[in-house]
């Protein structure tokens, strides 16, 4: 059974301390970011590493051909080396931001991919705190700062050993599943977009088709009212009356036959009909002598349907 040894501890050190209220970012074993900063760089260095204080006014330097490899070009490596520099006190000007940390390790790009690197281990019980295996690129401005630090502190203040493979597979989970929430979020409103439209749409059809149905229903309702030939070109359309004639005050005995337009008198029961010209009396007369003009005035009344035929006596 194969058993892993961790290495001894060298030479590891940091003479440089936190100023109060930075407690938080101590890992399990109460190692503060610049002491925790150098086991990871002395990972990479047979665990031989000092992190000196920080001068006021000065940074920590970039990593470059010379100082780039797999620990120090790593997220965790960035993370705590920046917070090593704002624990002790130093304003934000001294902190580098991620894109020009990683332009440095231009040998290897890989090694910017990872919170630590894979086939190394901390030297005696060291860990490595939640925070700072975030991949900086998720900082805001890509840059480290104490508010995203500590609010991701405050969802888990649990310490990483690199190697334990619950561990490492726990900090790449926990990067990915931002990324997958954000993209779970964008899937999800553009489908909740496209749902709210195509509803829209359902509905605009359903009331065009309901008022093109009324249009249509209302169209075919009116034309289907008779209409009445007045015998000058011009039609007149009969409406239903609320008050159908008495059939009694039909003669045929007295009256005849009443016939108005070529209509026969059950065909004029049900509607209203009026004739704006007057008619002329004995049209077979015309050509032999002139009589005086007789006038008919005919009217069908909506209560009693009777005719009415007043005559000037001839002379």
């Amino acid at each position: 059974m194969a058993v892993q040894v961790q290495p001894a501890r060298r030479n590891i050190v940091s003479p440089a301390a936190c100023i109060d209220g930075y407690s938080w970012m101590d890992d399990s074993q109460g190692d503060s970011p610049c002491l925790t900063a150098a086991y990871v760089e002395g990972a990479c260095t047979e665990n031989n590493y000092n992190q000196p204080v920080l001068n006021s006014g000065y940074s920590y330097s970039l990593p470059n051909s010379s100082t780039a490899n797999a620990c120090y070009c790593s997220w965790s490596s960035y993370n705590l080396m920046m917070a090593c520099t704002l624990c002790q006190g130093a304003n934000d000007s001294s902190v580098w931001e991620w894109p020009a940390w990683a332009d440095g390790c231009t040998v290897n790009q890989s090694w910017t991919q990872e919170y630590f690197p894979s086939g190394y281990v901390l030297a005696g019980d060291a860990s490595i705190p939640y925070w700072a295996t975030t991949d900086p690129s998720t900082w805001t401005y890509a840059t480290f700062n104490i508010p995203d630090a500590n609010a991701t502190y405050q969802k888990n203040s649990s310490s990483i050993t690199p190697g334990n493979s619950s561990s490492s597979s726990s900090s790449s989970s926990s990067s990915s599943s931002s990324k997958s929430t954000d993209v779970g979020a964008i899937v999800g409103g553009t489908v909740g977009t496209l749902a709210a439209l195509s509803l829209f749409a359902v509905g605009a059809y359903l009331l065009y088709r309901r008022h093109v149905y009324k249009k249509g229903v209302y169209g075919s309702v009116i034309n289907q009212q008779p209409f009445i030939n007045r015998g000058d070109g011009a039609a007149t359309r009969m409406t239903p009356n609320r008050f159908l004639p008495d059939p009694s005050n039909f003669s045929q005995s007295s009256f005849g036959s009443p016939v108005l337009y070529g209509q026969s008198t059950s065909s004029l029961q049900y509607g209203t009909v009026y004739s704006p010209q007057p008619q002329t009396a004995y049209p077979s007369l015309r050509g032999s002598f002139t009589p005086p003009p007789r006038t008919v005035t005919t009217s069908l009344h909506t209560t009693h349907s009777r005719q009415h035929s007043n005559t000037m006596p001839m002379v």
